[in-house]
C-alpha cells in the first residue's frame, strides 16, 4: 500500500488537504488549520501537489525550518487563538524520494472553539465543507461562542419575562409525573415556587431581585408566544407522513390551541410518533402483560435527545417525522462531541443541561451517555437497520434516524433467532431472573414460547394527567391550559392483569407504596411506579395528601 493509499480514510468528508509549500511555509495553512479545528479535524500534507493524474509528492526544501515556523505560529496568539497540536501530530516523511511534512489537526474541544487566526474572531474563523475552507458567518460564530461556555447556559435567568409566562397546566402535569416516578420525594409537598426553584425552572434575578423563569423553565413550561420573546426562532414540529403526501397529522408549537412548550410537545409528539407500533403479547416474570416495547422507548429517547440538545437560538426548529419505516429527529445545532464518541456511548454533553435534568427526573432521557445503546437495542429487537446520526452545516443541524418495524407479523416471525435473542440479551443484562415471552404479536396469528429470561418494559403514555391537588402560593401562571382535542385527551380505563392486581392492593391498603406492592408481586419498584402512573393518568386512582397521604380508587 502506497503512502497516498493510506490517506484514503482522510479523504472522506474532505478532511485531507495538500499544499505545495514550495516558497516556504504557506499562509493558507492557517485557514485550513482553523477550518479543520472548527469542523471534524483533518490532515494537512505539505509538499504534495494535486495533479490531473493524481497526487504527487514534490517535497519541501527545508522540512526542519517549516516545522519550526509551524510551532512558532501555533504558540503566537496573534497568529492563532489555540494550539491544538502535540509533538506526535507533526511528522516528517519521505515519499518517492521527496521529503514532506504531515500535520494532523484534531477537532477542537467545544470549549476552545471557535479557533480563529490573525487575532480576528469575525474575519479569521473558518470551517470545512465539501468544497474546502470557508469563512464562518456571524450566526455560526455566535453559536460556537455559546457552545464554548462550560456551564448550564439554559439555567440563565430570562430577566425580561415574568412568572405569568409559565403555563399552570403544564406545571401540574409535570408534577403529576414527578410524584409517580419519584414517589415520596421530599420535593413533592413543596409549593409550586419552591418546587420550580429546586428544579431550576425559575430563579432570582440579579437585576431586580425578583423571581423570573430560567431559560430552561421558559422552554419547558412557558407559553409558546412568550418563549419566542427570548428565542425568536423557537419552533416545534411533529408530523406523520405517508407516501406521496406532505403530512397526514401534524403538531406545531405555533398553532395557538395548546401551550406550545417543550414539556407538552414531548407528550403529544411521543403519542403521535408511537402510534401504530406493534405491541407483541409479552409477559413479565409474573405472567402479566407488558404494554411497551424497545421501539417505544427508542422513540421517546430520540425525541427527548432532540429537545435537550437543540440550539434554541438556531435558525431552524425541531422537527420529528414518522414515516412508514423510519422516525427522524432533527434539531438546530451541531453535536458538541464527535459522532463516533456519541455512538461509542458513556459520554454525554447536552446543550441544555437543566432541561435534561428535568426530563431525567420524570424518567425520560438517559443521562449517563447510554442513550445510543438503547437505540441500538431497539433496532436489534425489531430486526431493523441500526440508527444513524448525521451533522449538517449552514444551517447547523443534527439528524437522528431510527429504523422501525411497523409489521407485527414480522416481529412474531423473528422467533428464537431474533426477538427471543434480544430478550435473552436483556435477561443477561438484568441478572437473568427467568420469565416467559410469548411472541404473539399485534396482528400476527403465530405464537412462539421461549423460556429466555425476564423482560421488563415501560408503561406508555396514556392521555392527559389529572389535575393534582398542589399547594398554591400566589405563583401567577398562564391559564391557556392544554386545550387538548377530543382525540388527544381520550384516556382509557381498560386495565390489564398487572394494573388489576395493583388496584387490588391499593384497595386493601390505601397507604401502600410502590416498593411494598413490588415486593408482594415479585416485580421491580420501577415497574410498579410506571403502572401506578398509568392508573393515575387514566383516572383510576388519585393521591390525596402528598407524601404522607393515601390513595383513593375511583370507580
Amino acid at each position: 500500500m502506497t503512502f497516498f493509499d493510506r490517506l484514503n480514510a482522510w479523504r472522506e468528508n474532505n478532511r485531507l488537504e495538500f499544499k505545495l509549500a514550495q516558497g516556504g511555509f504557506p499562509k493558507s495553512f492557517w485557514e485550513t488549520y482553523s477550518a479543520f479545528a472548527n469542523t471534524n479535524g483533518g490532515l494537512i500534507v505539505l509538499g504534495v501537489d494535486e495533479t490531473s493524474e493524481g497526487s504527487k509528492a514534490t517535497g519541501v526544501a527545508d522540512a526542519d525550518a517549516l516545522v519550526q515556523d509551524l510551532w512558532n505560529g501555533l504558540n503566537n496568539p496573534q497568529k492563532v487563538s489555540a494550539n491544538l497540536l502535540l509533538d506526535s501530530d507533526i511528522s516528517v516523511e519521505s515519499v518517492d524520494g521527496a521529503t514532506i511534512v504531515v500535520v494532523k489537526v484534531p477537532r477542537a474541544d467545544r470549549t476552545q472553539r471557535p479557533v480563529y487566526i490573525n487575532n480576528n474572531l469575525n474575519a479569521g474563523t473558518y470551517r470545512r465543507n465539501g468544497e474546502g475552507d470557508y469563512h464562518c458567518t456571524m450566526e455560526v460564530i455566535r453559536s460556537l461562542v455559546r457552545d464554548s461556555y462550560d456551564g448550564a447556559i439554559d439555567k440563565d435567568i430570562a430577566d425580561g419575562i415574568c412568572l405569568e409566562a409559565l403555563n399552570g397546566d403544564s406545571i401540574r402535569g409535570y408534577r403529576n409525573e414527578f410524584d409517580l416516578i419519584r414517589f415520596n420525594h421530599p420535593w413533592s409537598d413543596l409549593p409550586d415556587k419552591e418546587f420550580l426553584l429546586r428544579l431550576g425552572a425559575i430563579g432570582r434575578s440579579g437585576d431586580d431581585g425578583q423571581l423570573h423563569p430560567t431559560k430552561a423553565g421558559l422552554l419547558m413550561f412557558g407559553e409558546a408566544w412568550r418563549i419566542t420573546d427570548e428565542f425568536p426562532n423557537y419552533f416545534l414540529d411533529c408530523r406523520q407522513v405517508s407516501e406521496g403526501r406532505r403530512w397526514d397529522n401534524r403538531i406545531t408549537s405555533d398553532s395557538g390551541d395548546w401551550s406550545g412548550n417543550v414539556y407538552d410537545f414531548s407528550r403529544r409528539a411521543s403519542r403521535m410518533l408511537c402510534e401504530g407500533l406493534p405491541v407483541p403479547f409479552e409477559l413479565d416474570s409474573s405472567m402479566r402483560r407488558i404494554e411497551d416495547t424497545p421501539q417505544h422507548e427508542a422513540i421517546r429517547e430520540g425525541l427527548a435527545n432532540a429537545l435537550v440538545h437543540a440550539d434554541y437560538y438556531g435558525r431552524t426548529g425541531i422537527v420529528a417525522i414518522q414515516r412508514r419505516s423510519t422516525v427522524e429527529f432533527s434539531n438546530p445545532g451541531c453535536l458538541r462531541i464527535p459522532v463516533e464518541v456519541v455512538e461509542g456511548g458513556g459520554v454525554s454533553d447536552p446543550r441544555n443541561r437543566t432541561l435534561m435534568t428535568m426530563f431525567n427526573l420524570i424518567g425520560t432521557c438517559e443521562k449517563a451517555g447510554s442513550g445510543f445503546d438503547l437505540l441500538r437495542r431497539a433496532a436489534q429487537y425489531a430486526g431493523t437497520a441500526q440508527p444513524t446520526l448525521e451533522e449538517f452545516l449552514e444551517p447547523d443541524r443534527t439528524k437522528l434516524t431510527l429504523h422501525i418495524e411497523m409489521d407485527g407479523a414480522k416481529l412474531a416471525k423473528r422467533g428464537r433467532a431474533g426477538y427471543a435473542g434480544y430478550v435473552a440479551d436483556e435477561a443477561v443484562k438484568n441478572g437473568g431472573n427467568g420469565g416467559l415471552l410469548v411472541g404473539n404479536s399485534g396482528n400476527a396469528g403465530g405464537k412462539t414460547e421461549t423460556n429466555v429470561g425476564e423482560t421488563q418494559g415501560n408503561v406508555g403514555n396514556v392521555g392527559n394527567f389529572n389535575v393534582r391537588d398542589v399547594k398554591k402560593d400566589g405563583l401567577g401562571v398562564g391559564n391557556a391550559g392544554n386545550r387538548e382535542s377530543a382525540n388527544d385527551s381520550a384516556t382509557t380505563k381498560q386495565t390489564g392483569d398487572t394494573e388489576t392486581a395493583v388496584l387490588s392492593y391499593i384497595k386493601s391498603d390505601q397507604r401502600a407504596s410502590a416498593a411494598s406492592i413490588a415486593s408482594r408481586m415479585g416485580l421491580s419498584t420501577r415497574q410498579i411506579e410506571r403502572v401506578m402512573k398509568r392508573l393515575r393518568e387514566a383516572g383510576l386512582i388519585e393521591r390525596i395528601g402528598g407524601t404522607r397521604g393515601h390513595w383513593e380508587v375511583r370507580d
